[in-house]
């Protein structure tokens, strides 16, 4: 048994009927002014050359749309049956496909669009953190410069003490030899004294009590 399939596509039906010899037609005294009344396709040489006229593939797919019209067509290598019918009654026409198609690529487009858009975003983050990072790191400077000031600020006062007591042992110390000074004075030249007596042959001095 043949199967058909409908279809809206324009393309497909015109490739079906011409593959077969067919011809869009519309069925005499039908219509009027300008709607061309019942649409066929022709096989010529078949049962419909006397009640049958042939028309433009252009005003047949007009008309097509127009009356919201499917075509069922045979699957079957050479058959030549088809179809008119509503759109309403059938499902997956050819147009639907297409549609479907679509969606489904601009779906994909705008996947493959997205990765960009994150990249501009992690790009814009590592800029906003790296401006970030020099206002975090000025605040350990002006923490380690406050060290190095209270480091100097402590040396200095380590130095005044060492100075001050420095100054208050150096009197002390000068006040001590200049007591010795005298004695050691005294002690040479009674040395002296002695050497010359002996030299002399003088007797020494008795000290008076």
């Amino acid at each position: 048994m043949a199967t058909a399939r409908a279809t809206t596509d324009h393309e497909e039906i015109r490739k079906w009927a011409e593959s077969r010899n067919g011809r869009p037609a519309r069925v005499k005294a039908t219509g009027g002014g300008e709607d061309p009344g019942i649409l066929r396709i022709d096989f010529p040489g078949f049962s419909g050359e006397d009640t049958l006229e042939e028309i433009e593939w252009d005003e047949f797919f007009e008309w097509l749309d127009r009356d919201n019209l499917a075509i069922l067509l045979s699957t079957a290598r050479g058959n030549r049956f088809n179809k008119l019918v509503s759109r309403g009654s059938v499902s997956g026409t050819g147009s639907k496909k297409r549609a479907a198609k679509r969606s489904s690529t601009k779906k994909a487009s705008t996947k493959k669009a997205s990765p960009p858009k994150r990249a501009a975003r992690k790009s814009s983050t590592a800029k906003a953190s790296a401006r970030k990072a020099p206002a975090k790191r000025a605040p350990a400077k002006k923490a380690s410069a406050k060290k190095a000031s209270a480091k100097k600020a402590s040396a200095k006062r380590t130095t005044s003490k060492r100075s001050a007591s420095t100054a208050k042992r150096t009197p002390t110390a000068k006040k001590s030899s200049s007591k010795k000074r005298p004695a050691a004075k005294q002690a040479t030249a009674a040395r002296v004294a002695k050497a010359v007596r002996s030299a002399l042959g003088m007797a020494p001095k008795k000290r008076s009590r």
